[in-house]
């Protein structure tokens, strides 16, 4: 395959040393994205099963049809993702980077097409023929999610708004070593910065957001928050 040209310049890399729970998972991709002023490309890990679903979507008309494990709301777009066996990321791009005014069609596109092209498997972008409407992410191909075959292995939700653009990704039903995350860095930006902890700043605002938003039942059910 051909190297696409990096998205970025710089792009800080940064693997969350610790398993978390959903709430603070969400609280730290926030705090990321209001603190940072480079792009990043976090990676993270759960401390036990657990669902997303997303910024729009009605949790008691879904709540039949989900596991009995923790639920917590993204603030981001997209259907409902179960989180055991996957590997979850997001891409942050601060608002003071022109790139995250990048149209949501192709800020999408590019960021799966570099997935898709780090994976070198055969995997690529769903097209028109693969779209399937449908509450779970997993079994709904969108437009541009990447593929293997008939299969779904990598989708997203996306928000955007003067804090910037915020992607959290899960990619699923593979295999990726540890090495496949500086791979991709390293075609996402020409400059991969790797940033093995959080600011004390940032950890103060994730444990905030946890407390004041993702941890709140308001805010599962009724998006409902303690923020100012």
């Amino acid at each position: 395959m051909n190297r696409l040209a990096p998205s970025f310049d710089q792009l800080i890399l940064h693997f969350d040393p610790s398993p978390h729970d959903g709430a603070w998972n969400m609280a730290a991709d926030q705090a990321w994205l209001e603190q940072s002023e480079l792009p990043v490309l976090r990676i993270y890990r759960w401390d036990q099963p657990t669902v997303t679903i997303g910024y729009a979507q009605n949790l008691s008309k879904l709540a039949e049809a989900l596991p009995g494990w923790p639920v917590v709301r993204r603030w981001t777009g997209g259907g409902v993702v179960l989180h055991e066996n996957d590997f979850t990321y997001s891409v942050i791009v601060p608002g003071c980077q022109p790139w995250s005014q990048t149209n949501p069609l192709d800020s999408y596109r590019l960021i799966h097409e570099s997935l898709a092209r780090a994976l070198a498997d055969g995997s690529r972008l769903a097209g028109p023929e693969d779209l399937i409407e449908a509450p779970f992410c997993f079994v709904a191909p969108a437009l541009h999610d990447v593929v293997r075959g008939k299969v779904k292995i990598a989708g997203a939700g996306q928000r955007r708004g003067k804090l910037g653009l915020l992607h959290q990704g899960s990619v699923q039903q593979v295999v990726l070593k540890d090495d496949f995350w500086p791979r991709w860095a390293a075609q996402l930006a020409g400059n991969v910065l790797v940033k093995p902890e959080m600011t004390p700043a940032m950890i103060q605002r994730a444990d905030e957001l946890t407390a004041k938003r993702y941890r709140l039942s308001s805010w599962l059910n009724e998006r409902e928050d303690q923020l100012g």
